[in-house]
C-alpha cells in the first residue's frame, strides 16, 4: 500500500522531471499556459476507459482519446476513501485526507454527539486550495460545481463560480391525469386540431421565499390527424401561467416548464423543470407526465450567473435515480433510457456553462465538474452474476448504457478542448475514483447492535442510533469510520476512558467475523495507529477505519434489534474501498501549451494540483510544494 510518505518521492520525481521534457511553447516562446482549465469528470474509471480505448468507443475527435501527445497517466491513484469528497478535496489541495481533514463524504467531528454527522462536501478544508493559491498570486479563478467550492466563505469561492445545486424548489413527480380533467377549452393561437381542444391543469407548489406559492401550468390536447375520429395526439403546453409560449409535444417528447422569479442578488432568474410525455391515449384517459424537479441555476457574481442563464438555461438537476428505482420495481417512474436523456442534458449544461465561461470571463486557471458516470454506474453497474438484478440481458443492456455515459464524457472533454486554443491554453482531465460492482448492503450500526455494541431508537417511523450507543459508524460505500462514544471527548459521551479498548476490540471482533454466504465483509480495519498508512491520520477520523471487500456496500442503517445487519443492495456500482484495487483507479491526462508529452503508469492524484499550478507559472498550494 502507498503511504503519503512513500509517495513524496514519486511526487518530487514527477514535478522534476517535467521541466526537463521537451514543453510545448507559445509563438512568443512562453513555456506555460496563458490559461489552464482543470476538468474533473467524477467516476471515470481508468479501467473501463482503457477497455473503452481499445474497443474505440469514443467518437469525439478532441475527446478523452486525443491526449496521446500530451501527458497521460494510465492509473491515477485515489486517496483512502477512495469517496467524492476525499478525492476533490486532495485533487484540488495536493494533500491527503490526514492534511485536508476531509476522511469521507460524511463523518464526524471531534467531539460532536451521536448524531451529528457532517458532510465532507460542505465542511472547511485543512489545507490551501488551488483557487486560493492562485487568488493568493493575485491570479484570476473560475470554479464552476468544482467540490468543496461552493461559494459559501471567502476560502470556499472563487472569482467567479457556478455552485451545485442539492434540492429542488420543488421535488419531481409524476402524474396521471384522467379525461375529465381535460375540460373544453378554446384553441390556441397559431394551431390546429381536428377534434375541440381540452385542456388539463398542472400546478406545482413552491415554498421557496421569493417564488409563488403556486403556478398553474396548462396543456392543452390536440388532434392533429384528420381522420374523422377524435384521438388526441398532441400537448400544446405553456411555459407559464398567462403566457404565450408553447411546447407542441407527442408521447416520448421532453418539454420544459420554467418561470421568472426575483433573485436574492437583486436580478431576476429562470426556475424550470423539465418534464417528459410518457403515456398520452387517444381518449385522454390516464394521461401520463413525469414532471421534474424545478430547479435555477445558482452562480456568482450577477452578471456571470445572467450569462449561464441566457446561454445554458436553468440548472436541469441530475438524473432521477429514485424515479428509476420506482420504475425498476414496477412503480410509475423512469426507465435506463429516459434516465439517460436526463444525464445528458446535465452533462451538455455543465458543458454550456465551461463554454459560456472560457467565451467571456477572464482567468488563469478554470476548474470544472461533471458528476454524470458516477451517477450512471451507481445504477447500472450490473457486471456480477451476484448482484440481485443480474440477467444477460439486463447486464448488456446496461452495458451499453454504462458506455453511453461514458462517451457523454466524452464528448463534454471534445467540447472544451475546442473552445480553447490549445497552442496558449492547456486542458487537464482527471477523474476521483472508479466504481465498483456490488450485490450486498451491510448496515454497519446494525452489525454492531447485534454485538452489543450499538443501540437502535424510534425516529418517526424508522429508527436511528440512540445518543446511549456505546460506538456508532458513520458509513458510505467501502469504507466505515467507527467513533467511540467517549466520556470527556463526545459531547454526551457515555463510554469511560477505561473501556475504550475493550469496546474497540469488541468491534474488531464482531466486523472481522462478519460473513455473507461464506464469504469476510471486511478487508481491513485500521486502528488509529495505523491511520497514515493509509493517509488518514486526522482528528476526524475514526478509532477504527473498515473497509469492505467490493461487492460489499457499507451503510450506516440500523433498525429494531435482531433484525438482520445485510440485505441484497439497491444499488449496483459503489466506490470508497481501498484504493489498491485497481477497479478505483481514476484517469489523469493533459493536452495543450506547456505540456510534456509523457506517458506514466500510475502517480496519485494529489500530485495533479502541483501539476496544474506549473502549468499556470505559479505556486502551487502550500502543502503541494513539500
Amino acid at each position: 500500500m502507498r503511504t503519503p510518505t512513500q509517495l513524496l518521492p514519486g511526487v518530487l520525481a514527477l514535478l522534476a522531471c517535467i521541466p526537463a521534457e521537451a514543453p510545448r511553447t507559445t509563438p512568443g516562446g512562453a513555456t506555460t499556459a496563458r490559461r489552464v482549465v482543470l476538468l474533473s469528470l467524477d467516476g471515470f474509471a481508468a479501467e473501463r476507459h482503457r477497455d473503452n480505448l481499445r474497443a474505440a468507443v469514443y467518437t469525439d475527435p478532441d475527446g478523452v482519446a486525443a491526449f496521446a501527445d500530451g501527458t497521460v497517466v494510465e492509473r491515477a491513484i485515489a486517496v483512502n476513501p477512495t469517496l467524492t469528497a476525499a478525492s476533490h478535496a486532495a485533487i484540488a489541495t495536493g494533500a491527503f485526507p490526514a492534511v485536508t481533514g476531509i476522511v469521507a463524504n460524511e463523518f464526524k467531528l471531534p467531539g460532536a454527539a451521536v448524531g451529528s454527522e457532517v458532510s465532507g462536501f460542505a465542511v472547511p478544508w485543512g489545507a490551501e486550495s488551488l483557487w486560493q493559491a492562485f487568488r493568493r498570486q493575485r491570479r484570476r479563478v473560475g470554479v464552476l460545481a468544482f467540490p468543496g467550492c461552493d461559494g459559501t466563505t471567502p476560502a470556499r469561492r472563487a472569482d467567479f463560480g457556478l455552485t451545485y445545486v442539492l434540492a429542488p424548489y420543488a421535488p419531481p413527480r409524476t402524474l396521471t391525469l384522467a379525461a375529465s380533467e381535460f375540460a373544453a377549452a378554446a384553441l390556441p393561437a397559431g394551431l390546429a386540431s381536428f377534434s375541440p381542444p381540452r385542456r388539463a391543469a398542472i400546478t406545482v407548489e413552491f415554498s421557496t421565499p421569493g417564488l409563488p406559492a403556486a403556478v398553474t401550468f396548462t396543456a392543452t390536447a390536440l388532434d392533429t390527424s384528420n381522420d374523422g375520429i377524435a384521438d388526441y395526439d398532441t400537448l400544446a403546453v405553456a411555459e407559464d401561467a398567462g403566457a404565450g409560449t408553447l411546447a407542441r409535444v407527442h408521447a416520448g417528447e421532453w418539454f420544459p416548464l420554467r418561470l421568472r422569479a426575483p433573485h436574492p442578488d437583486g436580478g431576476e432568474r429562470t426556475v424550470g423543470a423539465w418534464c417528459l410525455l410518457q403515456r398520452l391515449p387517444a381518449d385522454l384517459a390516464g394521461v401520463t407526465v413525469y414532471r421534474g424537479g424545478f430547479y435555477a441555476t445558482e452562480a456568482y457574481p450577477r452578471e456571470f450567473r445572467e450569462a449561464l442563464d441566457a446561454t445554458a438555461g436553468f440548472w436541469p438537476g441530475p438524473g432521477d435515480e429514485s424515479a428509476l428505482a420506482r420504475r425498476k420495481s414496477g412503480a410509475p417512474g423512469l426507465t435506463a433510457a429516459e434516465l439517460l436523456t436526463q444525464v445528458r442534458r446535465f452533462s451538455e449544461f455543465f458543458t454550456a456553462c465551461g463554454r459560456t465561461a472560457i467565451a467571456r470571463e477572464r482567468f488563469d486557471l478554470l476548474m470544472l465538474y461533471q458528476p454524470v458516470v458516477d451517477e450512471v454506474e451507481h445504477r447500472l453497474l450490473l457486471t456480477d452474476r451476484r448482484q440481485r438484478e443480474f440477467t444477460p440481458a439486463r447486464a448488456a443492456a446496461a452495458r451499453a448504457a454504462v458506455t453511453d455515459a461514458f462517451c457523454i464524457g466524452d464528448r463534454a472533454v471534445g467540447e472544451v478542448a475546442r473552445a480553447l486554443d490549445l497552442d496558449r491554453d492547456a486542458l487537464v482531465v482527471v477523474s476521483d475514483h472508479g466504481m465498483a460492482p456490488v450485490w450486498e448492503s451491510v448496515e454497519i450500526n446494525q452489525l454492531l447492535q447485534h454485538a452489543g455494541l450499538a443501540t437502535a431508537e424510534r425516529a418517526g417511523r424508522g429508527w436511528r442510533v440512540a445518543p446511549t450507543s456505546r460506538l456508532v459508524a458513520v458509513a458510505d460505500g467501502g469504507c466505515a469510520h467507527l467513533y467511540v462514544n467517549l466520556a470527556g471527548r463526545e459531547a454526551g459521551g457515555v463510554v469511560a476512558p477505561a473501556e475504550r479498548a475493550q469496546v474497540l476490540r469488541a468491534a474488531a471482533v464482531a466486523l472481522a467475523q462478519a460473513q455473507v454466504d461464506g464469504a469476510d465483509v471486511v478487508e481491513r480495519i485500521v486502528g488509529r495507529s495505523e491511520l497514515a498508512e493509509v493517509g488518514l491520520d486526522s482528528p476526524a477520523a475514526g478509532d477504527l477505519v473498515v473497509f469492505l471487500h467490493p461487492g460489499f456496500a457499507a451503510d450506516p442503517g440500523i433498525g429494531a434489534p435482531g433484525a438482520p445487519w445485510h440485505e441484497p443492495a439497491s444499488v449496483v456500482g459503489r466506490h470508497g474501498y481501498l484504493d489498491t484495487h485497481p477497479e478505483m483507479a481514476a484517469i489523469w491526462l493533459a493536452r495543450g501549451a506547456g505540456v510534456p508529452r509523457r506517458h506514466v503508469g500510475e502517480r496519485s492524484l494529489p500530485e495533479v494540483a502541483a501539476f496544474v499550478a506549473r502549468l499556470a507559472g505559479v505556486e502551487p498550494p502550500a502543502q503541494a510544494r513539500r
